[in-house]
């Protein structure tokens, strides 16, 4: 669940934004993923929640052109003996904006990792990750959404030169006053990250303040909780949310905020889109008291609640 300054852990934005950070919870919504050996040297992999398979005789005949051609790059990478079945199953919604598809290649790249004896650092794990979504998708990608499926809780990460550095902050606190909903649209974090990333390195100057702006209270929402002041987090929240709403107006959608504007009059004391927006999540914050009335509200507007608890573990395997 991104927390703050999503966007900032793209490379190289994440180098030409000066004092750039990216705040994430991850939470109890998981990916899953199993490789079972195949007689024969076939290659097989199936997708439960889409209900799609692609299979394969061979590894020379991989192809990568599809939906679940992050799993068959992955499966080239590692280069199984024989053959494998590769079976993936999320539990976030299409374009939910949590991560999802990172969060599950990262669940397969562990997984044939075991199968085929392959030991990794998870910042090693973190870069195959990285390098095969931005070769499926043609597009860079973050590396937050890695970073909260590898070690999981609640991380300031850091982008110094040589690479992204994980600051682990206390989440216990935090998750009990997150509420968290699907609108009910999915949506494509390439098109709205990509965007940004165009104005950014065409050096738009009106862009390049917005973006220092929403670093700078990535870094204020990220001090809010290394000393648990909720109130001074929940206004950098708010702060951060307008900031990038200026930053890109089709953040968000008439849905989304009807469901947040009756949600702060139900109690709750600060909201935000996850991810790139456009559809998908979003979180309100809220004592725990006013959840009930929060969800009441909320749902009215067709979202559905998403129940979590906070992961506190990453990545087993």
């Amino acid at each position: 669940m991104d927390l703050a300054g999503g966007t900032l852990d793209i490379w190289p934005l994440n180098l030409m934004v000066e004092g750039a950070l990216t705040l994430n919870m991850a939470i109890s919504v998981r990916a899953h993923a199993a490789v079972t050996p195949l007689r024969g040297g076939a290659i097989a992999v199936r997708s439960v929640d889409q209900a799609m398979e692609a299979r394969y005789s061979s590894p020379r005949a991989l192809g990568h052109g599809h939906r679940l051609g992050l799993i068959t790059r992955l499966v080239q990478h590692f280069a199984p003996e024989g053959g494998v079945e590769v079976v993936t199953r999320s539990e976030a919604p299409a374009g939910a904006g949590l991560a999802g598809s990172s969060a599950l290649a990262v669940a397969v790249c562990g997984a044939l990792a075991r199968a085929t004896g392959v030991r990794m650092a998870p910042r090693e794990l973190i870069e195959i990750v990285r390098d095969h979504e931005a070769a499926h998708l043609g597009i860079p990608t973050g590396l937050q959404d890695y970073g909260a499926a590898v070690y999981g809780g609640v991380h300031a990460f850091h982008f110094p030169a040589g690479g992204m550095k994980p600051e682990s902050i206390r989440g216990e606190a935090l998750a009990r006053r997150v509420v968290l909903f699907y609108s009910g649209a999915s949506r494509s974090s390439g098109i709205n990250n990509w965007e940004m990333f165009r104005r950014l390195i065409e050096k738009d100057r009106r862009i390049t303040r917005r973006f220092g702006n929403i670093a700078s209270i990535a870094r204020e929402a990220a001090q809010a909780l290394r000393v648990n002041n909720m109130a001074a987090f929940d206004l950098a929240v708010n702060e951060e949310w307008k900031a990038r709403r200026t930053l890109f107006p089709a953040i968000s959608t008439p849905v989304i905020d009807r469901a947040i504007a009756s949600g702060r009059r139900a109690g709750a004391k600060a909201a935000r889109i996850c991810g790139a927006g456009g559809g998908g999540c979003f979180f309100l914050l809220a004592e725990p008291e006013r959840h009930a009335a929060v969800i009441r509200a909320v749902e009215t507007h067709g979202c559905r609640h998403i129940p979590f608890s906070l992961s506190k573990s990453g990545l087993k395997f």
